[in-house]
């Protein structure tokens, strides 16, 4: 329709009378078009919509039930296998209810899989040198300074051990000073070895502001005059009283630096008569110190202090710590066949076989009990392959990290593995961990839902497909696949019989309402 408003006018019909706009004729045309697609689509719609829910019946039947014959178990072993099951099975939403009742064990089979766990205690170590002041003590003569690893330290209990420090005994060393060059004495930090500082109050000026007239150099006049009531005497001297404390609180604040004004007028002169202020001279009075200077309060005027490393003695005893960092690392391994995911394996409790500290070396024709030779074998190989780590070349040993302490663990995880037959399909299930703690793993299994699933698959299938309308049951119907919209698929629909008058032109077609 947009297309032939596009065209040329003068390609038109003769009856547009050069105007560029189509005839009411040609409107009309386009929109007895769009109301026969829009019926053809809904009759296709409805065709389907029918079709399915008369085979929806159909369909439901067709799909494939589950059995509904219960299965008996022969043996007590079987029995407790289907209850397992249907624990599992009702608890998780998304398998079929009662799998264990209704399921065909086809065999089962147990097997175990071994968990080692390796926890290794790494050690770090370094030798610091710290100075102390001289107490008077006497010292015995120090002692050859040796690798940081050939000294002897605390045991240290514990995989998780906090960072340690251990004091080298008959390690101390007198040495001079450097601080102080073994006088004991420093110039002093607070005025800088002169033994004065500048005066705080008068800044060295050697004179300050006048407190009594606040550095004006008048105050009011307070000459008998006439006599107030005694009330108005008490309000002007709490008003005073409390101004002149207010203006003392942003005086100290200007005197810090801070650029504020005076909210409150305490100036005499803008309240009355004045007379000079009989405390000072011009606003200012001598200050106490005389000179601007005042004595060091932290020397008292000898410019030297007591040095802070040695006291005042001159002399420091050096002495040397071994501080000592641990961290721990662990590492898993699974010996068996690896069926089930080794992030569930780990989360699994399973019985634990063996467990101990290595604190000499292993062998591996002399495994413990009920541990067996092949698992063994692997552990020896990583304890040694861990241990071997330390001696790597091109590492100093002394700084490198040590193992000091390992703690092997040998867990054994049983599991069973159940292959069964559920609406002639064959699944395999897993179920592992000790009595008690049984879990269970299956990459595939019946889903709760499956039919629903395939009843749904049936009928969008039949609702993607075609529909052929019979002809020979709607003999009136127009068959044109001419119009080419946006609508997935032509449908035919019956016309609508409403008659109207042409009066220009004659259409072949059966009539239709606008």
């Amino acid at each position: 329709m947009g297309d032939q408003w596009d065209q040329d006018p003068h390609t038109t019909n003769n009856n547009n009378n050069n105007t560029g706009r189509p005839t009411q004729d040609d409107i009309d045309k386009q929109l007895k078009e769009i109301r026969r697609v829009v019926a053809q689509g809904a009759n296709e719609a409805q065709v389907r919509i029918k079709r399915v829910v008369d085979k929806a019946g159909d369909y439901w039947q067709q799909v494939q039930a589950p059995p509904t014959t219960p299965r008996q178990a022969s043996s007590v072993e079987e029995q407790r296998l289907r209850q397992l099951i249907n624990a599992w099975s009702n608890e998780n939403w998304r398998v079929a209810r009662e799998l264990g009742t209704y399921m065909d064990i086809l065999s089962t089979r147990v097997d175990e899989i071994w968990e080692i766990s390796l926890e290794t205690r790494w050690e770090t170590r370094a030798m610091e040198i710290i100075s102390e002041p001289y107490a008077g003590h006497a010292t015995s003569r120090p002692r050859p300074v040796l690798p940081v690893w050939d000294y002897e330290l605390p045991e240290v209990t514990g995989l998780k051990a906090p960072p340690s420090r251990t004091r080298l005994d008959s390690m101390n060393e007198i040495v001079s000073c450097t601080s102080c060059n073994s006088t004991g004495h420093v110039l002093c930090s607070g005025c800088n070895g002169r033994g004065w500082i500048v005066c705080p109050e008068c800044k060295g000026r050697t004179r300050k502001r006048c407190n009594t007239c606040r550095g004006r150099g008048y105050v009011s006049d307070w000459t008998p005059g006439e006599k107030k009531p005694f009330l108005k005497k008490q309000v002007e001297g709490v008003a005073n009283n409390f101004s002149n404390k207010f203006s003392d609180v942003f005086d100290s604040i200007r005197q810090q630096g801070v650029p504020i004004p005076n909210p409150v007028d305490t100036d005499p002169a803008g309240k009355g008569p004045t007379v000079p202020c009989p405390d000072c001279v011009n606003g200012e009075v001598n200050c106490s110190c005389g000179n601007g200077k005042r004595v060091c309060t932290t020397c008292q005027g000898a410019k030297m202090s007591l040095c802070s490393n040695c006291s005042g003695t001159g002399k420091v005893v050096r002495h040397r710590e071994v501080t000592r960092h641990f961290d721990l690392r662990s590492q898993n391994r699974f010996i068996g066949e690896n069926v089930i995911p080794a992030q569930l394996l780990t989360k699994s409790e399973g019985d634990l076989v063996y467990s101990a500290e290595v604190n000499e070396t292993l062998h591996m024709d002399a495994p413990p009990d009920l541990v067996p030779s092949d698992v063994w074998r692997t552990t020896v190989e990583l304890v040694e392959s861990e241990r071997k780590t330390a001696d790597r070349p091109g590492f100093d040993p002394q700084t490198f990290p040590r193992p000091t302490l390992q703690v092997v663990e040998l867990v054994r995880i049983p599991y069973t593995t159940v292959r069964y037959r559920y609406s002639e399909q064959e699944y395999v299930l897993y179920i592992y961990d000790t009595e008690g703690h049984e879990q269970f793993y299956s990459d595939r299994f019946p889903a709760r839902w499956d039919r629903v699933e395939r009843l749904m698959k049936a009928i969008t299938t039949d609702l993607r497909a075609p529909v052929q309308i019979d002809q020979q049951e709607q003999p009136d119907t127009p068959v044109t696949n001419s119009y080419s919209g946006g609508y997935r698929v032509p449908i035919e629909v019956p016309p609508y019989n409403v008659d109207e008058e042409d009066d220009d032109q004659t259409d072949p077609r059966p009539p239709t309402t606008h």
